[in-house]
């Protein structure tokens, strides 16, 4: 004869059961979660040096990851360093932080004649800034 089991001590079985199940089941996502890589500290003034830009003054000198700010061109060389060529001074400059370890530079001017230029820089490990061809 089959002795079948009480509701009683079906539900303490099933609670003793996932009790020991629970603390050691873990989630794949949980046990191989990617390590973030530690991003550079970006200054808006250092960049703007490096790009020969002038920025306005502002409260926060730190261009973390998705802030930007907008600079006039004032030393056209240093940018035709970075790939954007043919730009003069007084030309619109906009700097974006796109990810950790990149900026996205972006030149445009009306005068003398209508011109655009962009460029994804990386940063460096101290917040600098990569000349173009530099691995």
């Amino acid at each position: 004869m089959t002795r079948m089991l009480s509701s009683r001590h079906a539900i303490a079985m099933i609670a003793a059961c996932l009790a020991i199940a629970g603390g050691t089941w873990r989630p794949a996502d949980a046990q191989q979660a990617p390590k973030q890589q530690a991003a550079p500290r970006a200054s808006v003034k250092s960049i703007a040096a490096q790009l020969g830009v002038r920025v306005q003054p502002r409260d926060d000198d730190d261009l973390g990851l998705g802030a930007s700010f907008t600079a006039q061109l004032e030393e056209p060389d240093k940018l035709a360093a970075f790939g954007i060529q043919g730009m003069h001074a007084g030309a619109r400059v906009t700097v974006f932080r796109s990810a950790p370890d990149k900026v996205r530079v972006e030149a445009d001017e009306m005068e003398p004649k209508e011109a655009r230029g962009a460029a994804t820089i990386k940063l460096d490990a101290k917040g600098a800034l990569e000349p173009v061809g530099k691995e």
